[in-house]
């Protein structure tokens, strides 16, 4: 039995945080960094994702953390209607073919059309007829200006009919080259008279090199879910929708080690298509269990979920007593990883209040990071920015506090023990507003990579073979700025 990592930070004797601990550094060879990991079959050239929480992730979210080359976890105290539309938006946003395309009928109205492509965020739809058959393509463009015509007119009579499209099969560059020729921005994809995809100018451009996408040149989809299996069918065929549309789903409990939970997981996982990650738990018993006597669908487990109590805005240890720090947590599932399947991937969960605490999670064991506190605050995070004293600021709650208990209701009422109504394991407040997505995720980029510089790591990998030590709380005063006449 390896106790690699739980040795570097003694933790058979003291449960340690992030501030306990520290890198020494290392001999650096170059300074050139690869921070790219793989998840199962995915790989993300940004091993950071952002937490499944109600003013943390939904699509806007979701759908930048994947063009910059990350994972954003949309959460689960919401309607599952509306969270089947958010990972509809997400495989959307971005893809090389949409095959889900957006149609209307010939006969319909160009109040309709109008109507249609506004409620959808679209610029423009393809008209079938009532065969089924594309004949036309309806565009913003083609909204006539005059009021009555819009109210009266059919779209028939101002659809494109001359339809420039393209076979199935078509490469990337024969589709660019040909909506460059023609000079349009989507080109649907035809056989037969029949509508068979359609491919958008927006979705060929390389502005987005690194984004973390599927087989078919969509963004990934990820979304938490109950450990429960629905007990209704209308909610069962619910989840079938959405399986069509995400990649992975994350179970989505403070405590994952319960035979209830595994039970209804193992159900879900033989019920869905997609991928799973399992959490979150705390020890290196939790892992065991899970990866060697749980008998979970091997196929379907890709990662590991960590961490328990960390989080700024969680108060589960205070209110109960019980808890895995985040770093902790981490060394404990990562040396039973190291035992029973090296395969499987470890994401460390919460309790990162700086850039240097995720150079420190990857050198016990992590694969990926998940955070909501370094993300609440920015621009695409759910919620309106306000302003409190003269400065900007967003709100960012717990999913067990009693704010987002109350929004969900029934929808988290698992998350935490289903028998305490009453007691709240977490809390609501305001963090500072930090502008877009990409600063953030620049900066905490910049602070792995120096990390792994510093250290002497040139991959993920690596990183988790670096020497690290204890700091003692005189120390750890030493490593901020100190004796100095301003506050820091």
């Amino acid at each position: 039995m390896s106790d690699y990592y739980r040795n570097k930070i003694n933790s058979k004797e003291l449960i340690t945080t992030f501030d306990d601990v520290l890198i020494l550094p290392g001999y650096t060879k170059s300074y050139d960094v690869d921070i790219g990991v793989n998840m199962g079959k995915y790989h993300f050239n940004l091993p950071i994702m952002t937490a499944a929480m109600d003013t943390v992730t939904e699509e806007e979210m979701a759908i930048k953390m994947a063009l910059l080359g990350g994972l954003g976890v949309i959460h689960r105290n919401c309607s599952y209607e509306k969270q089947l539309d958010m990972c509809i938006s997400v495989k959307r946003a971005r893809s090389f073919v949409i095959q889900d395309v957006a149609t209307i009928n010939v006969d319909a109205t160009v109040k309709e059309a109008k109507y249609h492509m506004e409620e959808a965020g679209i610029s423009g739809v393809v008209v079938i007829n009532n065969e089924n058959k594309a004949c036309g393509i309806f565009t913003k463009r083609d909204i006539p200006y005059r009021e009555h015509e819009i109210r009266n007119g059919k779209v028939k009579d101002y659809m494109t009919t001359d339809i420039i499209s393209i076979e199935p099969g078509a490469s990337r560059e024969q589709a660019l080259a040909m909506l460059f020729k023609n000079r349009i921005e989507k080109l649907p994809i035809i056989s037969d008279g029949y509508l068979k995809g359609l491919i958008t100018i927006k979705d060929l451009k390389p502005e987005f090199p690194n984004a973390s996408i599927d087989n078919e040149g969509r963004l990934l989809c990820a979304l938490a879910i109950s450990p429960q299996f629905p007990e209704t069918s209308q909610v069962r065929k619910i989840l079938q929708k959405i399986d069509q549309y995400v990649d992975i789903f994350f179970t989505d409990v403070a405590d994952f080690y319960k035979q209830k939970d595994f039970e209804g997981t193992k159900k879900l996982m033989k019920f869905l298509d997609s991928n799973f990650v399992l959490g979150n738990i705390g020890t290196y018993e939790a892992a065991e269990h899970i990866l060697t006597k749980a008998g979970f669908p091997e196929d379907k487990l890709i990662g590991i979920k960590v961490g328990m109590g960390s989080g700024s805005i969680c108060s589960t240890s205070i209110q109960t007593g019980v808890g895995a720090p985040t770093i902790y947590a981490t060394a404990q599932v990562a040396d039973a990883i190291n035992d029973y399947n090296p395969d499987i991937s470890l994401i460390a969960d919460g309790g990162f209040k700086n850039p240097g605490d995720l150079p420190k999670s990857f050198s016990v064991g992590a694969d990926l990071i998940m955070s909501g506190h370094f993300f609440a605050g920015c621009t695409e995070s759910p919620g309106y920015i306000d302003t409190i004293q003269g400065r900007k600021v967003k709100v960012y709650r717990g999913m067990g506090s009693k704010e987002a208990r109350k929004l969900g209701g029934k929808y988290i009422a698992d998350r935490y023990v289903e028998e305490a109504k009453s007691l709240p394991e977490g809390v609501s407040d305001y963090v500072p507003y930090v502008g877009p997505l990409a600063g953030v995720v620049e900066s905490l980029k910049e602070g792995l990579s120096n990390g792994m510089i510093y250290a002497g790591a040139q991959n993920i990998n690596e990183m988790k073979r670096v020497k690290i030590g204890l700091v003692s709380p005189v120390g750890l005063a030493e490593q901020k700025p100190h004796d100095l006449m301003g506050k820091y």
